[in-house]
C-alpha cells in the first residue's frame, strides 16, 4: 500500500460562472481523487470573495476548499488538472500530515461535516426568526401610526 499523506487545496474559481458550471468543474476535480485511489474527507464552499488582488481582471472570485487523502502522485495528476480548467484562476495545495491513519481521519471529517451541518441549520433558524421579526415590527409600526388625525 502507498504511503497517504493528507492534503488541502484551496481552488479560485472564476466568480462569473453560473453556480452549475462551478459545481461541475468541482466534481470533476473530485472525480480525479477518487478514480486514482485516494479519499475526499470533504469540500468546503466558501462561495463568492473579494480578491487581495486583481488576477486575470477579476476582482472576485469563487473560493473552494478540498481537503483530501491521497498519495503524493495524486496530487500531481490533481493538479495537472486544476492547470489544464481555463476556469480557475488560481490553486494551492498544501500537505497537512504525513503517513495518514485513514479510517480515523474519515471519522474526524465525518464530525466535521455534521458539525458544519448544525451551524449552517442554526444560522438558517436564527435568520428565520429575524426575518419573522422584522416583519412583526413592520406590522406594529404600521398599527401604530392610527392615530394620526385625519379631521384636520
Amino acid at each position: 500500500m502507498l504511503l497517504q499523506n493528507e492534503y488541502e487545496t484551496v481552488i479560485i474559481i472564476r466568480p462569473d460562472l453560473d453556480d452549475a458550471v462551478t459545481y461541475a468543474i468541482v466534481e470533476n476535480l473530485e472525480a480525479v481523487i477518487a478514480t486514482n485511489g485516494g479519499q475526499l474527507l470533504y469540500r468546503d464552499d466558501w462561495g463568492k470573495r473579494k480578491l487581495a488582488y486583481p488576477i486575470k481582471r477579476h476582482q472576485k472570485g469563487h473560493y473552494v476548499l478540498e481537503t483530501y487523502v491521497a498519495p503524493a502522485n495524486i496530487v500531481l495528476e490533481f493538479e495537472r488538472k486544476i492547470r489544464i480548467e481555463d476556469n480557475i484562476i488560481r490553486f494551492l495545495t498544501s500537505k497537512v500530515a504525513e503517513n495518514v491513519d485513514i479510517a480515523e481521519r474519515m471519522e474526524k471529517a465525518e464530525e466535521y461535516r455534521i458539525k458544519k451541518a448544525q451551524e449552517a441549520e442554526k444560522a438558517r433558524i436564527e435568520a428565520l426568526q429575524a426575518e419573522e421579526e422584522r416583519k412583526r415590527a413592520a406590522e406594529n409600526d404600521y398599527y401604530d401610526n392610527d392615530d394620526v388625525d385625519l379631521d384636520n
